[in-house]
């Protein structure tokens, strides 16, 4: 469960101490640490071939109509490793937010045996009522960022109608190396295609998520939270509006172009949502003035024959293999620190 301590307070004078202490000891590190870079990505579907006897994962089995191969897996691996990696320009991304993992393993040989072995990130994940087995997932580099505390949410059973389902939200509170606290949730909502039902349900998820950022800045003398990953809605709807009321949070994906393309037309349903600290310029730690992004790795795309244009590089269209890396594309986002 999370910690119930207040927030470290990082005074001028301490500040001053620590960054004489990293330039004396870790030249280096500070100057790389001056950006710390954030990535939220729907990796479509990242299972393993082998079958889990608790979970539908029968659809991506080496016997199943998709045909799933080790030969598969590991060039989407290698996809998807590549794909966080070269986001990061000179170096690799500081924490990544991924929707559609099936499991640790995945997330093992995704971080071990990919090109992203090199980074060394750890990772925390849920374990949710999903009937697929997907969850959700942070990979983040232990010399940036030392998490101190996470759990699993998960909406209580009262509020989900029968037949449905949700996936955890992945609540993780940690330190960062100028010892700034940050609060991270990371999210999948249910898809669209149950349409009113759906929102509602999105709704209820929001609200109940929203208890527990309100709970969150109740403890942090300056909150700094931050909320990622696949909201399957648009920021301005009805079921995700109360992440923004009263000023609670901001989101800064509002006006991409989009992350995922559906008949033709691209969406952003990937999105991220800051509190005010990490917005205000004269705060140590905020958003960097060229605010969010989508990745234009010219891989991850490919050309749309029905309604032309691009598309993400999907893994499937249906059950016919593709070989691209996913249907989403990475969204992404600086904090910057100024001393």
């Amino acid at each position: 469960m999370i910690s119930n301590s207040s927030n470290t307070q990082v005074t001028p004078t301490l500040r001053a101490l620590l960054c004489m202490l990293l330039l004396l000891h870790y030249p280096t590190l500070l100057t790389a640490q001056e950006r710390i870079r954030f990535v939220t990505y729907n990796v479509e579907n990242l299972f393993d071939c082998r079958d889990d006897s608790l979970t539908n994962d029968e659809t991506f089995l080496p016997t199943s109509l998709r045909h799933w191969s080790k030969y598969r897996y590991w060039n989407k691996l290698h996809a998807i490793g590549r794909a966080i990696a070269t986001i990061g320009g000179d170096r690799a991304p500081d924490l990544v937010a991924l929707c559609e993992v099936e499991n640790d393993s995945v997330l093992h040989d995704l971080t071990h045996r990919s090109p992203l072995r090199t980074v060394r990130y750890d990772y925390l994940m849920t374990s949710s009522l999903d009937p697929r087995g997907i969850d959700v997932a942070l990979l983040y580099k232990p010399t940036t960022f030392r998490p101190f505390a996470y759990r699993s949410l998960r909406l209580p059973a009262r509020y989900i109608p029968d037949g449905s389902y949700v996936r955890d939200i992945l609540n993780v509170s940690g330190t960062l190396v100028m010892g700034d606290t940050l609060d991270l949730f990371v999210c999948h909502l249910p898809s669209r295609l149950n349409g009113r039902k759906a929102a509602r349900l999105r709704h209820s998820i929001v609200e109940f998520m929203q208890q527990a950022i309100d709970s969150i800045a109740t403890i942090r003398t300056v909150p700094r939270i931050i909320v990622m990953g696949d909201f399957n809605d648009t920021p301005h709807s009805k079921a995700l509006r109360p992440l923004t009321e009263n000023g609670r949070l901001t989101c800064i994906t509002d006006t991409l172009s989009g992350s995922y393309r559906y008949k033709g037309h691209w969406q952003q349903i990937d999105h991220i949502y800051l509190s005010p600290a990490l917005l205000d310029t004269e705060h140590t730690l905020h958003l960097s003035p060229h605010g969010a992004w989508i990745s234009d790795d010219t891989a991850l795309i490919e050309p749309e024959p029905l309604y032309g244009g691009y598309r993400p590089y999907r893994t499937y269209n249906g059950m016919r293999y593709e070989g691209g890396t996913s249907d989403h594309l990475p969204v992404c986002f600086d904090l910057e620190f100024t001393w």
